[in-house]
């Protein structure tokens, strides 16, 4: 989802400095099985807490090649009815950019400007496709939902503890992925991957969880590549989790004459 954002960055629109993720012997050493569990179910407890529902706001600062833009937008999202609807308008003219709607697997991905609408699977959607980088849709869809994406079927490569106690890490590995959950004392604060085959490296940096009753969800993600490259900051206002939400659907748009539909 995040880089469906991110391709709106691109049509509408010297990322940050890459920070490596090796952690130096000098300052950490293995957690032991212990410290591996307390880091495991922080996540659990926090993916645990994510909201069933939410409308919320959203600006977007954000690079894309040598392209900059800043953006609007608002998101409605229900996760028992598995629908989700994104807008994205111009940061000066408020003119529409982008919309995305979620109903079930289906995504819709419409660009008035082009009038183009998409139509992709969620199971098997390629994010390549919309100018974004060849990740699992589903860890975004996470992210943007309150969840710690986890790579599928991971195992545990290595728990790592600080040195100086105000911080620990969890390298997890599938197949396809190394993934290493950063936290800043007990909370995560940041993960970065690594595709095994391409090396593609992505950052994702999450902070200022918003809890409203039992749930949560982190106001400020960024996420930083170097292959596209991409530096795309989110950052959620006037957040109602839980709320009675009413998403729109495809039904309820009104698009143009002459839309070209392209099914991917």
């Amino acid at each position: 989802m995040a880089l469906m954002l991110a391709a709106a960055t691109a049509l509408g629109c010297t990322t940050g400095a890459f920070r490596d993720e090796s952690a130096p012997e000098d300052q950490y050493h293995p957690s032991g099985k212990d410290g591996i569990r307390v880091m495991v179910d922080t996540i659990a407890d926090i993916n645990r807490k994510s909201p069933e529902s939410y409308s919320l706001d959203f600006n977007i600062d954000g690079t894309y090649g040598e392209k900059k833009n800043k953006m609007l937008g608002s998101m409605e999202f229900n996760r028992k009815q598995r629908t989700m609807h994104v807008s994205v308008v111009d940061f000066i003219f408020r003119s529409p950019v982008m919309t995305l709607l979620q109903e079930g697997d289906v995504i819709r991905i419409y660009y008035p400007v082009e009038k183009k609408m998409y139509v992709d699977n969620v199971r098997t959607i390629d994010m390549a496709n919309y100018g974004g980088v060849s990740i699992d849709f589903r860890m975004f869809y996470d992210l943007i939902t309150g969840v710690i994406p986890l790579i599928s079927g991971y195992s545990v490569k290595q728990g790592l503890a600080a040195n100086n106690g105000k911080g620990s890490m969890l390298i997890l590995e599938n197949p396809n992925y190394y993934q290493t959950i950063s936290f800043r004392g007990n909370n995560p604060d940041k993960i970065l991957l690594i595709n095994r085959k391409t090396r593609e490296r992505i950052e994702i940096y999450v902070k200022n969880p918003v809890g409203q009753g039992a749930s949560r969800i982190y106001s400020n993600v960024m996420i930083v590549a170097q292959r596209v490259p991409l530096r795309l900051e989110i950052t959620f206002k006037k957040i109602q989790l839980n709320a009675a939400v009413k998403v729109k659907t495809y039904k309820d748009m009104r698009l143009p004459d002459g839309l070209k539909v392209i099914q991917m």
